[in-house]
């Protein structure tokens, strides 16, 4: 698939085979974000139950590679883990005035409100599937692994009609991320790891233009895709036999996405050029803690810290035109998670966490394609040993997603629209994995 454009955006052993391809089948379908911004924390069910309290230190399976690859030094032996997240996401937006103002040669009409409905819940439920494999070598103190994941993506899709669809009409980012990593025991109490992160991005954006008071809008539907490569590095401090702490870095990558901008107007094609736009991918820091308690009961927490202020603006290059310059201004962030587990007897471990997780989103720029607000994370997960070798990973997690107002103003050729509403939603997440120890 070559294409891409843009305006008025946020873009943004034989097992292992088999469960490395059925995710990347399936990941052709991953396109819905569920951490603040169009980030997908949903990278483990074992996570997901302690709302990745720790995770980049607990290193309890090998999802561990996606969250710090330090970790693998911690398993067993051999192990491959395949799991699958479905995303609910419901938002409902209420128009509070929007409106659009058209120009004439004394300057330009006055403000008349926009029609149309409100769109509808843009969200499907959506699955979010991932798969790692992780190989000892050197009586485990040297580890080699594969991820596969889809750490960033958004998909909404609202009426066509609806007020505020000079805004946005549909969004799609999909990123599929491929991770060769590797980790290494220094002492007995210290790992270091590290991974290449393959990734693909692929972009879809559908809005209107408002072309006149009596004049079929014009439907601008941008496309495109790129291959980049970043990397992310890791430490795991073991100072007591009880405690972990993990320190992982994740880096930003740039795509420079290739494609075209299509244009309808009435049904008919009114042109399609090529063009080009840059995706600028947040660094993630996180800084993890893990201590049991009890051989039963380890107590969690997490901190990370989101570099989304390199998202400052879309800028759209295309030939023989101005380039189209949408601010977004996102803010650097952080969430913070605290959870624990418990593990019951030989087959039962059951575990729990809340998260709090900032938007980076800024009054002023918020757009309807991330209509979004700070979340808060409330999660529970078990975990049932079939055998010594075979265990079943299931979580279910709510997020409260605090009311969020729009209030953005577009002006092209002339014609300004001022979309603002007010917006409120919630997420339900349902997770189930497996996990093999060859």
């Amino acid at each position: 698939m070559k294409r891409f454009g843009g305006v008025s955006m946020p873009l943004f052993a034989s097992s292992r085979p088999v469960a490395i391809t059925s995710a990347l089948a399936l990941l052709g379908s991953v396109q819905t974000a569920d951490a603040a911004g169009f980030y997908i924390k949903e990278q483990s069910v074992t996570g997901l139950g302690r709302a990745f309290a720790g995770e980049s230190a607990v290193a309890e399976d090998a999802s561990t590679i996606f969250f710090n690859p330090a970790g693998m030094t911690r398993l067993q032996g051999p192990e491959a883990t395949a799991g699958v997240h479905l995303l609910v996401p419901r938002a409902d937006l209420e128009n509070r005035g929007s409106s659009v103002s058209f120009p004439t040669p004394a300057g330009g009409t006055p403000p008349s409100p926009i029609s149309g409905s409100d769109g509808g819940n843009p969200y499907d439920p959506t699955p979010v599937p991932n798969a790692y494999f992780a190989y000892p070598l050197m009586d485990r103190d040297l580890w080699v692994g594969l991820g596969v994941s889809a750490p960033f993506g958004l998909a909404n899709k609202y009426d066509p009609d609806w007020f505020g669809r000079y805004d946005s009409i549909e969004t799609d980012l999909l990123t599929i991320d491929i991770a060769p990593s590797i980790a290494y025991k220094v002492l007995d109490w210290v790992s270091i790891g590290g991974g290449i992160d393959i990734q693909y991005a692929d972009v879809k954006l559908i809005n209107a233009f408002a072309a006149g008071p009596a004049t079929p809008d014009i439907i601008s539907e941008v496309e495109g895709d790129n291959w980049a490569v970043g990397y992310n590095v890791g430490i795991l401090f073991e100072p007591l036999p009880t405690t972990r702490v993990g320190i992982h870095y994740r880096s930003r990558i740039d795509h420079t996405l290739e494609g075209d901008v299509k244009r309808t107007q009435g049904g008919a094609l009114a042109g399609n050029l090529p063009g080009n736009a840059d995706l600028n991918l947040p660094d993630i820091i996180a800084v993890g803690f893990a201590h049991d308690v009890t051989p039963a009961l380890t107590l969690l927490a997490e901190y990370n810290w989101y570099g989304w202020s390199s998202f400052k603006e879309i800028r759209v290059k295309q030939a023989g035109q101005d380039d189209q310059v949408v601010p977004q201004n996102y803010q650097d962030t952080f969430s913070v998670a605290v959870g624990a587990q418990y593990k019951l007897n030989e087959e039962w471990t059951i575990r729990s966490g809340f998260q709090y997780d900032e938007t980076p989103t800024v009054d002023g720029f918020r757009s309807t394609r991330t209509p979004d607000g700070d979340r808060y994370w409330l999660s529970a997960g078990l975990s049932y040993d079939v055998s010594d070798n075979f265990t079943v990973d299931v979580a279910y997690t709510h997020v409260f997603i605090a009311d969020a107002d729009i209030n953005t103003t577009r002006t092209t050729r002339g014609v300004t629209t001022n979309t603002r509403a007010s917006a409120e939603g919630s997420v339900d997440i349902f997770a189930a994995a497996l996990r093999y120890k060859f």
